[in-house]
């Protein structure tokens, strides 16, 4: 996928907001926090869900996070936002076991990582970034519940010239390198863009410029050729941006190319159609960039034209209306990417 007019568009007027927002001052640099900065800003984790839903807001610059099955014009119960946070066109975002919070940052190529319950203008508790680290505009992030570690989609090819995956070990912060790279021409990666990882620890990424899902076995590394591979016509994969999977391990796609949502059973491989599609004027789908299911296999979808998270009733397929939606001024929600619940 080339990237999109629209987005960049995005991207500049992002910067200016928040350039503006700063007083003439840049973003913040990726150092990690000091002990007194930690003090004066980091507020208690306190978290009023779980399961919460946390989004990445790309033009916003923030995360904002709701209990699920909020609906309508609520604010958020945390908001991360501001100078100190790092946060730069963020698109994604992950969590661990504690709940802690990863985020990748398009523009300044980075992973900025925050306590659980962190709200305002927070210094991060650690930052991924530098020429060490592989990173070159990050667009998914996922963490193996296996073992930590911290998994990354850059969506621009190395210096090598090869689309990859970066992973880091947990607790990993500043000028690091990474622990293994997926990369080169055995991968099938292409404008990589989501990522995540199933309970056995392996990875499924989606493929912007040929709308592909690959599928690399656990601890995958170097020029690894992916055991499973969606691709083809009859997927209806177009434009696909992050990927999720429901507790039967079915992988559900967000098809920001044609306002599609679309779910693949578990194990599957080659130019196959949908089990389920999502899809149609009654859905209200606009430009979905993230998706997430729950606990209950209901489906989350972030839509980064129009500002709104949208979720559907697991089993819902075709044209259906949403359940609900979270939308409106008091949500903060800006261009919305990444997803995820916990």
């Amino acid at each position: 996928m080339c990237e999109s007019n629209a987005k960049i568009l995005i991207v500049a007027l992002a910067s200016i907001s928040l350039l503006t927002s700063c007083s003439g001052g840049s973003p913040s640099t990726a150092t990690p926090p000091t002990s007194q900065q930690s003090q004066s800003h980091r507020a208690t984790p306190q978290t009023s869900c779980p399961p919460c839903l946390y989004v990445a807001n790309f033009g916003g610059n923030g995360v904002t996070v709701y209990p699920v099955g909020t609906k309508g014009n609520k604010k958020p119960t945390q908001y991360l936002n501001g100078s100190l946070t790092d946060l730069s066109n963020p698109t994604a975002i992950a969590l661990d076991a504690d709940s802690n919070m990863y985020v990748s940052n398009w523009s300044n190529s980075s992973v900025s990582v925050y306590a659980a319950g962190a709200t305002g203008n927070v210094v991060p508790t650690a930052v991924i970034s530098g020429s060490k680290t592989g990173l070159n505009t990050p667009s998914g992030i996922a963490i193996d519940s296996v073992n930590g570690d911290i998994y990354v989609a850059n969506y621009y090819s190395n210096a090598k010239g090869y689309f990859n995956v970066t992973a880091y070990a947990p607790g990993s912060n500043g000028n690091v390198a990474p622990t293994a790279t997926i990369a080169g021409t055995n991968t099938g990666l292409c404008n990589p863009e989501g990522i995540v990882l199933d309970p056995s620890g392996n990875i499924y990424v989606t493929n912007g410029c040929d709308n592909a899902v690959t599928v690399y076995a656990a601890g995958s590394s170097g020029n690894a050729k992916p055991m499973q591979t969606i691709s083809g016509s009859s997927t209806d994969l177009n434009d696909p941006y992050e990927v999720a999977l429901d507790s039967s391990l079915n992988i559900w796609v967000a098809n920001s190319g044609n306002n599609v949502v679309s779910a693949y059973a578990a194990g599957a491989n080659g130019n196959i159609p949908p089990i389920s599609a999502i899809s149609g004027s009654k859905t209200a789908l606009n430009s979905p960039y993230g998706v997430a299911l729950d606990a209950s296999n209901d489906v989350y979808v972030a839509n980064q034209s129009n500002n709104t998270i949208t979720f559907y009733t697991a089993g819902d397929t075709g044209n259906v209306k949403p359940a609900g939606t979270i939308k409106g001024a008091k949500t903060d929600l800006t261009n919305p990417e990444g997803i995820a619940i916990r």
